[in-house]
């Protein structure tokens, strides 16, 4: 059986170039926006179609969580995009966009022993007193993959969604179903 691998979220790094961003200014023209310079330096900003998140600096980069696939991110890039420049802002050229992690949440379809895996396998921790998951790191492609009883995962640290189904297609043939649990 297949893993089922589903993005949660992108976070992705946004730069303007020659752009700097009258943040007092925007913070009056974005609608649900929050601006405190003394508890931290940007704007906070959510965008909800689509659903994506945005912390917007004065030197004109942003970072962008939440959006659940790249072409939504950057959709909502776009959108906001829209709104500087009906603000007034000028932008002479499109942002540049890099991705710099996904989450994605995993399903095996069975149980693992995690206690067998961690005595079992490199790079892995396991502390249950501490958190109920295993932590396991790949090295190819580099990510890390949270690990639980259930069945189910998470995959973080990747910026291709193909590394990501890399990852849990390792751990699927690297932890035969014998092992894996009950």
């Amino acid at each position: 059986m297949a893993v089922k691998v589903k993005v949660q979220n992108i976070v992705c790094s946004v730069t303007y170039e020659d752009v700097v961003f009258p943040l007092e200014k925007l913070v009056k023209i974005l609608d649900n926006a929050r601006y405190d310079p003394e508890v931290f330096p940007g704007i906070a900003y959510k965008s909800e179609n689509p659903p994506a998140s945005f912390l917007i600096f004065s030197s004109g980069k942003m970072n962008c969580v939440g959006a659940r696939s790249l072409k939504d991110a950057l959709l909502a890039v776009r959108k906001l995009t829209a709104k500087l420049k009906k603000a007034g802002i000028k932008i002479k050229k499109p942002p540049r966009v890099e991705v710099q992690n996904i989450v994605a949440s995993l399903d095996f379809g069975r149980t693992f022993d995690l206690e067998y895996i961690a005595k079992t396998f490199e790079n892995t921790e396991y502390e249950p007193e501490v958190f109920p998951g295993l932590v396991m790191r790949l090295e190819e492609p580099r990510a890390v993959v949270l690990l639980f009883v259930s069945g189910k995962g998470v995959c973080a640290g990747s910026r291709k969604f193909a590394d990501i189904k890399k990852a849990a297609e390792i751990v699927d043939k690297l932890i035969p179903p014998a092992f894996s649990g009950h």
